[in-house]
């Protein structure tokens, strides 16, 4: 059987072989990590990422999102039934047969808005022919949007129906609330406290970390340009490290005492079905009780990037994934954490 070191640089080199730059990190029990890298940041010539180098880390910014919402909820401010349009009043009628749209709705993908509120063929168009379908867009647009649009369902009811408008609209909403923008609250809230240096958008960067951020690709390996996403940061908007997402991993499972570990451990609570607040849950209460070993996951995907962290409570164990390449990373964190759970 091999050791842990081994699966790493075994798991890093066969992902390498076919995307343009791999990083995979392991996350122990005892809270050593051991992080691998391959490949190159950029294309012909860029270095070899490594622990340090900065992804677009895409949907993962939902459980950021998620524990400055839980962070506001324990402290009292707010409450998950609260109505989005209590806070942003351009959506107050949000809702459908009596039922307003709630945070909670939003935070666990129940809220009955589409998954994006732009046209998915033009979309689809723009990501084949390398351009960044949300180019045009922003806030008062996404808004605007929203508020003319109709919802799928009556919120709270029918299957989770994944939304990066109902998470961006999350953002907005945190963010009024505090009365910041939303890197401001990330800051403030969740990555300060946490000690999470190298997280945050794009334009918080100073000029060392933005010299050791990874150029994504598509998956035919040509350069792919950084997206747009000022109109709904809170589904998507950070930047990160193989370093602090396996510092964020141990945050959660291992919380602080105090209100920063009661808002940690109410993030990853089961707020719904396989669904804690934006994390994806592997395994139901009954599934566990039979043996099954829960992982909580999430990932995240923009123009040129793919990213996965996985963490399973049972063991102590997480990995995380990042690729600069249009290769989705999910599949193999998943194998990678059970092959070092064994």
């Amino acid at each position: 059987m091999p050791g842990a070191d081994e699966i790493l640089d075994l798991t890093a080199n066969r992902l390498g072989r076919r995307r343009v730059g791999v990083v995979v990190g392991h996350l122990a029990a005892d809270g050593t990590t051991t992080v691998r890298g391959t490949g190159r940041t950029s294309l012909p010539d860029g270095g070899t990422p490594d622990a340090r180098t900065r992804f677009e880390i895409g949907s993962i910014t939902k459980t950021f999102t998620a524990l400055a919402l839980a962070r506001a909820v324990t402290a009292g401010g707010l409450d998950l039934e609260t109505p989005v349009g209590d806070l942003v009043p351009e959506v107050a009628p949000l809702g459908r047969g009596g039922t307003p749209v709630t945070l909670r709705h939003l935070a666990t993908h129940t809220s009955g808005l589409p998954r994006v509120h732009i046209s998915m063929l033009r979309g689809t168009l723009d990501a084949y022919r390398g351009l960044d379908p949300y180019r045009n867009h922003s806030e008062e647009a996404l808004l605007a949007a929203i508020r003319s649009g109709r919802l799928r369902r009556t919120p709270g009811t029918g299957r989770q129906a994944y939304s990066n408008s109902g998470f961006g609209l999350l953002g907005i909403a945190l963010a009024r609330h505090a009365g910041l923008t939303y890197a401001e609250l990330v800051a403030r809230d969740v990555t300060g406290p946490l000690g999470l240096t190298d997280t945050g958008t794009s334009d918080a960067a100073t000029a060392e970390q933005a010299a050791r951020t990874a150029v994504g690709h598509h998956r035919r390996r040509t350069p792919a340009a950084a997206w747009n996403l000022d109109a709904l940061p809170g589904a998507g908007a950070l930047h990160s490290t193989a370093d602090d997402l396996l510092t964020w991993a141990r945050w959660h499972l291992d919380p602080p005492p105090g209100e920063l570990g009661e808002a940690l451990r109410f993030a990853v609570a089961e707020h719904g079905p396989r669904i804690g607040l934006a994390w994806q849950r592997s395994a139901t209460e009954a599934e566990r009780r039979r043996g099954r070993d829960q992982v909580i996951w999430h990932s995240g995907g923009t123009g040129g990037f793919r990213s996965a962290l996985c963490l399973q409570p049972a063991t102590g164990d997480a990995v995380v994934v990042l690729t600069n390449h249009g290769r989705s990373a999910a599949l193999a964190a998943f194998r990678l954490l059970a092959a070092l759970s064994r």
